[in-house]
Formats: C-alpha cells, structure tokens, sequence
C-alpha cells in the first residue's frame, strides 16, 4: 500500500505544484529567477550570500491556502511538518525532525517563531499571517542570532514593507461548509517624516467534523487579526517604528477523536467543545546610522489569554479506555475540563553592526526575555483521576550576550561565525485540589526552581562560483529546560521533575545555483541531540513522564524553481530524513526504546507543483489569465517517543485559477481537493502493547471563489 500511494504520488507531483510572480512580463527577462533578499541573518542581503539551509514562502504563497493557515505554509518548506494538537495556542511545528518532541512546557518548542525580529512565544505563533511579505525558515541551530529554544531552527514573519506611495489592497473569498474570508490592507505616506500602515483579516468556517452527542459540528473556526504601523523618518537614516496587533480567534476544536474506525473522523464530545485565544501585541523598533555603526533598538510587550473546554476524554473513548459506560460520560457536567491561561511576554534587543557593504561584518549585542503565565484548571468527571482544580504559574526570565563576524578572506570566500551566553532563571509554583470520588485525597502543592547558563553558536565557511554558491556549518543547539503547565503528577502526590535542557552538534552542508531558468537548493545535514526532552502520556495510570532522552537526525534535501515559461513555473522540494533514539536504557520512564522513530518527525516530504499565466494584450479588458495548483505530502510519523502507533501519511492537492483585469482579480479555488482528513497529532489512550489511538485532523475540502482589488 505504501508503494503504490508514493507511485502515484510522484506521477502527480510530476505533473504540479506552484510558486511565480504573476506580474512578470511574457518575453525572454521573464524566464529569469528573480533575486529573493532576506533579512535571516539580521541584515538585508541576497539569499545566495546566507551561509546556512535557508527557505522562504513568498506572499502568494500564503495566500494561496483557503484560510491563510499555517499548516498549509509551513509545509511549503522541505522537511516541514505541522505539528496540530486542535486547541488554541497549541500547535508547534518539526524542523529535519526536531520539534515533535512535547514537553507540554509553556513557552517555546525546539523551533522559534519572530515577526520582523520581534519574539512571538508558542501560544500565539501560529494566529493568522497578517499583510505578510515573505516567511523565512532558517534550519538547523540557530542560537547565536535567534536565542532560546532554536534547536530545530527558526521561522520569520516578515511583514510588508512600509513605503511612502499610497496604495490599498483588499480580497474576499467565500466557499463551502460555510467558508468566508475578508482581508484588506493600506498605507502610505501621512506626512513627509511619518508613514502609516494598517491591515486587518476575518475568517469564517462552521465545521466539517460531526459530533453526535450535540447534533452539531465540530472543527469550526472564527479568527479576527489587525494590526496598524506607524514608522517616525527622523532622518535618511534614523527611523523609529511602533506597531499594534490584535488577534481574536473562537474554535471548537476536534479534540481526541477515535481512530482506524469506520466513521472517522467522527467525534463524541458531550457538550461542544471550545477554544479561544485573545492576544494584544505592542512593538517597536528603532534604527539609527552612527557612522561607524548601525544601532538596532527592538522591544515588544504582548499579553495572551487562551481558553479551552472540552471533554476528558471523548465519549467514545472513554468506555475503552476507562472502562466507564457511554451513558455516563454524555452529561457535560460529569465529564469536563475548563482550563484558562493569562501570560505576558517582554522581550527587548539592542545591538550594534556593521554597514552591510563592508568585507568585514560584525554584530554585538545584548537580549532580554520575559515569559510569565498563570494557568487555572478545573476538571469534574466519573473517571476518577479527573476530579481536580490545579493552578499554576511559571517565570522564566532569560539574559543573554551574543555576536557574530564574517569575514570576505577572499572574493568567493567567506569565513564567519556566531555566539550566545545566556542565563535561564525559572520559577514554578503548581497546586492541586480533588473532588467527586477523590474527596479526601491531600491537596497537593509544590514550589520549584531551575537555573542555567548555557552556551550556543556556530562555524560557517561559504563560497561562490560562477551562478552558484556553497556553504558548511557547524552549529552547536540549545532549547532551554524548565518546568511543564501542570502539577502533571499530583494525584500520586509527586512534584514534577524540571526537564533538563537539550543540546546539539549539528553539521550542514549544502549548494544553491541558478542554471539560467533553473534556481536550485540541495543540502545534507545531521544533528546529534543529547538529552532531547521527551513527554509521554500513560493513560493506564493518567501520569505523564517527563525525560531527556538523546536522538539523532540526518538527511538530504532538495529545494526547486524552474521557469520553462510564463505558463509554466515548476517547484519542487523534497526530504528525505530519518530521526531515531539513542543509547536509550530500557529502564525509561517513556517506554522509548533504541532505535524508535522521533515522535511527529516524516521520513518524507514532497510539496510540489505547477503555476501560470497568459497576458492578453488584444483583449483590452482583461490583462491575463493565471493557475496555481500546490500538493504537499506528509509521510508516516511516530504518534509519541513509545512508538504506540503511527500517524497515516497524508497529501493535500490545492488549486486556483483566476482572471485578472488589471486593478482586480477574481477566481475560483480548491483546498484540499481530495479531502483528506490528515491526522496532525495523537495520543494513545491504551497501553504500547494495545493502543487506543486518537488524533486530530486538518479541514476537508473547501471550494469557493474570489475577489481581489488593488490600487
């Protein structure tokens, strides 16, 4: 079954997939890549001069997915996977097959998200992209410029630039299962010195997952994002710029839903489920020419609630499971988790560096972050370890001092590198009352502390040829430990274990090159992990186990963009990797054995495709006509470290055609053509030996259409 589904995979990827700039002219300095510039490295420069795997999805790119959703995005990226628990401020993403491993800790995963430079934490990386220019995922260890947390690598948003010329942008689209999206943006110059730029979005969806005990739906989504600019010219070379974003999102979420039956997905919720975040956002950023350097001023203030009230567990989940019968889990008010978490987050960055044009660059400069949560739980059920009221907070604070040089030793040589020291300090405090058939049981409570001092940077070497480029890297990783969200382990009365830092030596290498209408990207890589943080769920005894056990990762990919024509732009990206435990003792706590497969971490992806258009100049009324068409598979994945069973591979087939009438377009779409229902997450609510799988899943198909302006 395997090789037949890649066999008609490839056949298919042969023939599609898309990424072009619809504005290029038909003529021979069309079949010419352009040059992407990136700002990954902390300053502007042509992305063939990055000495590391470097990835970016261009604006129609994003919006090319029905719903803006960062699923569909990041698995743009070669070696990318979505990682979708379904709830709000709950999702995270695998890197070359690091970032899968949970630690349910509050903050950040192995790989880090920023929004132009500014730290965005794990509980709102993964709201609406808003007036996005281009997003730039950065692979492998990238601790000396990004901080905290970067093992996998580090993703980020850049936004649209602000420019003095006036212009306005807006679309509407409208599809199936009640799908509607509305977003717009403008900006311009307001008075000589002082741009403004506002944008805002607002999706729509009622569901497309039935669940039985409320005859509605489940899967449903309502996100509100807005953000407004304004940038202060003090000089040609001074700027200050302040920026305000809010996001506003309502799910009901899938949950834990039964898997490998015949009705999937199908969920058993006894009263609807319900998931919220509301995040407010204030940044600024302030840069100024002094000579002889560049003064960079970064600082952001944000302030999240997210909310989640669901069943524990699903009501067709529980008589298996538990035991329990169905009839007794159908009430909402015996079976319920109510769960609502405040946290704030300041970060701050100043740094000094060199012009760009210079052979040697330099930076230096000083980090501040500040993560704090407070989270309140209550649960009420007939299973009996479920009968809690827990609260919680945790303060991380992290201090850091970081550089990096490169220098041009000679014209197609570049040699450079990077470093960090930085300082965690982290305080928890976790309590825990019991109720229903617990009455009697201890409160519990604990109090914990953890502090580390770590080092993270990396060696580089690059080289030019002729159209092309190559660079190797060495890099050594860190992802900060510390403590999980919940007295996960209260009712067997144990405090829980602060998890330990992870740490990793990672080597790259790898070539860019453009053969005329070719523009290519090949790369191998391997990361030693040592201590990677492990959580497994054990249902039988509703503890959850916390460990730093090492892995390994290794692999080859391929990323490509061939202009044949205007009518047919091809990409291409594939990986191949492979990430598996090591020197693990059979005495684990997780049931992790040698050689098991890395939770959530493919050992394939593809995302390919096929785009175009046609101007019609002798049709004065319509400028051109264009297509897009997108797949992207997902192989097989691991569902937790024990290896209790595997998620399904999954691909996903999108389609747009449109016509363009010079200030407006319109056009129809396909997402997810096929309708599958990609499983993105899941637990075990059985034993290693006898699973009970559940998961949650993707959206199913969406058609509809469109309408854009611009002026």
């Amino acid at each position: 079954m395997h090789q037949v589904s890649l066999y008609t995979f490839f056949a298919v990827a042969f023939l599609i997939h898309g990424s072009v700039a619809f504005g290029a002219d038909v003529g021979s300095e069309a079949l010419e890549p352009e040059v992407i510039r990136v700002t990954a490295q902390k300053r502007a420069q042509p992305i063939d001069e990055v000495p590391a795997t470097l990835n970016v999805v261009n604006a129609d790119e994003i919006d090319f997915a029905a719903g803006n959703d960062m699923r569909s995005t990041i698995e743009r990226v070669p070696g990318a996977a979505f990682i979708g628990l379904g709830f709000s401020g709950s999702n995270s993403v695998s890197l070359r097959g690091i970032g899968g491993l949970a630690t349910f800790g509050p903050f950040d995963s192995a790989v880090s998200f920023t929004i132009d430079e500014q730290i965005v934490p794990l509980r709102s990386a993964d709201a609406l992209f808003l007036d996005v220019e281009r997003i730039e995922v950065l692979k492998g260890p990238q601790g000396a410029l990004y901080g905290r947390s970067t093992l996998g690598g580090a993703v980020n948003i850049v936004t649209r630039e602000m420019t003095k010329a006036w212009e306005a942008l807006a679309t509407a689209e409208a599809g199936t299962d009640g799908f509607v999206s509305l977003d717009g943006a403008s900006g311009g110059a307001i008075t000589d010195w002082l741009l403004f730029r506002a944008a805002a979005r607002f999706t729509d969806f009622d569901g497309d997952v039935d669940n039985t005990p409320t005859d509605d739906e489940t899967n449903r989504a309502e996100i509100f994002a807005a953000r407004a600019s304004a940038k202060a010219l003090f000089s040609d070379d001074t700027f200050l710029k302040l920026t305000f974003q809010l996001d506003r999102e309502e799910r009901t979420p899938t949950g834990d839903l039964l898997g490998n039956v015949e009705d999937f997905p199908f969920g058993g919720q006894s009263g609807l489920p319900r998931a919220s975040r509301d995040t407010e956002r204030l940044s600024g950023r302030l840069e100024s020419d002094l000579g002889w350097a560049r003064l960079v001023a970064i600082g952001g203030f944000e302030n999240t609630n997210v909310g989640n009230d669901f069943d524990l567990p699903d009501s067709r989940v529980a008589p298996l499971a538990f035991g329990v019968p169905i009839e007794a889990t159908i009430d909402p008010n015996n079976d319920r988790s109510v769960t609502d978490t405040d946290e704030e987050t300041i970060s701050a960055e100043i740094r000094l560096q060199s012009e760009d044009k210079s052979d040697f660059q330099w930076l230096l400069g000083v980090s501040y972050l500040s993560l704090a949560f407070d989270r309140r739980v209550a649960r009420r059920s007939v299973i009996e370890p479920f009968n809690t009221d827990e609260a919680s907070t945790n303060e991380n604070v992290t201090y850091g001092v970081f550089g990096d040089v490169s220098y041009a030793l000679l014209d197609n040589l570049t040699l450079g590198g990077g470093l960090r020291v930085a300082r965690d300090e982290v305080d928890y405090t976790g309590t825990a009352a019991f109720f229903g058939p617990l009455v009697g049981t201890p409160t519990f409570s604990e109090e914990s502390d953890f502090t580390d001092t770590y080092l993270a940077g990396n060696l580089r070497v690059g080289a030019t040829f002729g159209d092309g480029s190559a660079c190797a890297r060495y890099a050594r990783g860190f992802a900060s430990g510390g403590f999980g969200e919940f007295a996960a382990n209260a009712l067997v009365g144990e405090a829980i274990d602060a998890f330990d830092a992870s740490t990793s030596h990672s080597v790259e290498v790898g070539t860019r090159g453009n053969l005329a209408w070719l523009d290519y990207t090949v790369a191998g890589f391997y990361n030693a992990v040592s201590d990677g943080q492990v959580y497994q769920f054990d249902a039988t005894t509703f503890t959850n186990v916390s460990e730093n056990l090492d892995f390994e990762t290794y692999g080859l990919e391929l990323d490509s963009h061939a202009i044949a024509a205007p009518w047919a732009v091809f990409d291409l990206g594939v990986a191949l990797q492979e990430a598996e435990f090591r020197n693990v003792s059979d005495t684990n706590l997780s049931g992790t054995r040698d050689g098991n497969r890395v939770p959530l971490s493919p050992e394939f992806t593809i995302n390919a495709g096929l785009t175009g258009q046609l101007r019609l100049e002798s049709v004065d009324w319509l400028n051109r006509v264009y297509y897009s068409t997108s797949v992207q598979h997902i192989g097989e994945r691991a569902s937790d470290p024990a290896n209790s069973f595997f998620l399904d591979e999954y691909t996903i087939v999108n389609a747009r055609a449109g016509l363009s009438f010079g200030y407006a377009d319109i056009y129809v779409f396909g997402a997810n053509l096929t309708d599958e229902r990609a499983a993105l997450y899941g637990q075990n609510y059985g034993t290693a030996d006898a699973p009970i799988p559940t998961v949650n899943v993707n959206r199913g198909r969406v058609l509809g259409g469109g309408l854009s302006g611009r002026r």
